[in-house]
C-alpha cells in the first residue's frame, strides 16, 4: 500500500475532513474506470490494482468518520 496515500489520508481523518476524502475516493474510483478502458500496448494492471488498495485505504477512512 502507498504511505504516501496513508499520511495523506491520515491527516484528512484528523481534521475529520470527510469531503476531501470523499473527493479523493471519486477521484481514484473514476481513475480506475479510465484505466480498465485503455487499449493498446500498455497494460494498466498493476496501476489499477494499486488504486484498488488506495481506494481500500480511503473507504476505511470514510467508514472511521
Amino acid at each position: 500500500m502507498s504511505l504516501a496515500m496513508t499520511q495523506i489520508v491520515d491527516a484528512y481523518l484528523k481534521l475529520n475532513n470527510r469531503r476531501s476524502l470523499e473527493e479523493l475516493h471519486d477521484h481514484r474510483r473514476k481513475l480506475v474506470a479510465a484505466l480498465r478502458s485503455l487499449d493498446g500496448p500498455f497494460d494498466p494492471a498493476v496501476a489499477i490494482r494499486q488504486n484498488q488498495d488506495e481506494l481500500a485505504i480511503i473507504e476505511a477512512a470514510i467508514a472511521r468518520l
